[in-house]
């Protein structure tokens, strides 16, 4: 019988296998042209032997460090957190760790953090850009290793993204709310300096001219809270009183005008429609009202940006996908 011991070595598996120690390096590194079987046995066979790898010498060799690290804002959102396990699913097979931060802080914090990724040695960086976040973009980029932007894209950062098509999203919304005899529709728009925002509310625009209804837009910008959807919403039932459903740019705001309809005494959806952008947990999980909203794929864009930066590690070559964003029809339209 074979005791477990932490000093189990390459040599060690590749006796008890009958192979060199080079093929058993690369069943365990997911390299190399190794039969599935084969490998399979490699990886089953040093988990039973207890071997642990040396992550200080496997990385001398290889110039790897195996860490990636990823940079998202609100770690204590949902919406990010599923994009997080979309990267930890794909960089775990391979036997990459997270380094993770919120970048959410000032920016000497900023700075702080790209200093601690540059100690720990990364092998590639993911993470959600913002335009406050500029201050440390030649930081990022002189780091020298592959970066992986999502949701968002600004050359500033590189020339790798995972993006979404937010304007053919906002037509499909809108779509959705003309084909049930939706006419007079109001949009709460969020920051009109943002590219993501401008083609959410250009979406909605394009749709309204397209049906002929180009002189009865009526949109407000307001913050992605409940609390300026709920102001906001008040604003557009103000201005037009015949008003029948709004499409928000975030399900927050969404909600918002959820409330102040239901204010103004309006039954949903006999009466109203409201129709929200991103499917967040607390969109879904409305006890009464579970929210119309487009539905970002986030676990997929965090798998898409994984798997681009192990490519660009490997050498390959790598293209940047735009991502189809799905209506998912609930309770509120």
């Amino acid at each position: 019988m074979i005791k477990k011991d932490s000093k189990v070595t390459l040599k060690d598996i590749a006796r008890e296998l009958h192979l060199s120690p080079k093929a058993i390096s690369s069943g365990l590194n997911h390299t190399g042209r190794l039969a599935p079987e084969t490998r399979r046995k490699i990886q089953e066979t040093a988990r039973r032997m207890g071997y642990v790898p040396n992550a200080a010498a496997r990385s001398l060799v290889t110039h790897n460090s195996r860490f990636i690290g990823v940079l998202i804002p609100y770690l204590d959102k949902s919406f990010f957190c599923k994009i997080i396990a979309g990267i930890e699913e794909i960089a775990g097979r391979q036997g990459f760790m997270l380094l993770l931060d919120s970048f959410d802080k000032g920016d000497e914090q900023k700075h702080a953090v790209i200093s601690a990724m540059m100690q720990r040695d990364v092998d590639g960086v993911i993470l959600y850009p913002r335009e406050e976040d500029f201050c440390v973009a030649e930081e990022i980029r002189a780091m020298g290793v592959p970066v992986i932007q999502v949701m968002e894209y600004f050359p500033e950062f590189g020339e790798y993204a995972v993006t979404m098509d937010n304007f053919i999203a906002a037509q499909h919304a809108m779509e959705h709310l003309f084909e049930r005899g939706h006419r007079q529709i109001g949009f709460i728009a969020h920051n009109p300096e943002n590219y993501v925002q401008n083609e959410r509310l250009r979406g909605y625009r394009e749709a309204m001219i397209r049906h002929g209804l180009g002189s009865q837009m009526l949109f407000r910008y307001a913050k992605a809270s409940m609390e300026g959807g709920i102001e906001v919403a008040s604003e557009l039932f103000q201005a037009n009183e015949k008003l029948t459903a709004i499409f928000s740019a975030s399900d927050q705001a969404a909600l918002g005008a959820i409330r102040t309809a239901l204010s103004f005494g309006k039954r949903i959806p006999e009466d109203f429609a409201v129709v929200g952008f991103g499917d967040m947990e607390l969109a879904a999980n409305q006890a009464v009202y579970p929210l119309t909203t487009v539905a970002q794929p986030k676990e997929e864009v965090g798998r898409l940006a994984a798997g681009m930066l192990l490519s660009l590690l490997n050498g390959e070559a790598v293209q940047s996908p735009t991502l189809d964003a799905p209506l998912v029809v609930r309770r509120t339209s």
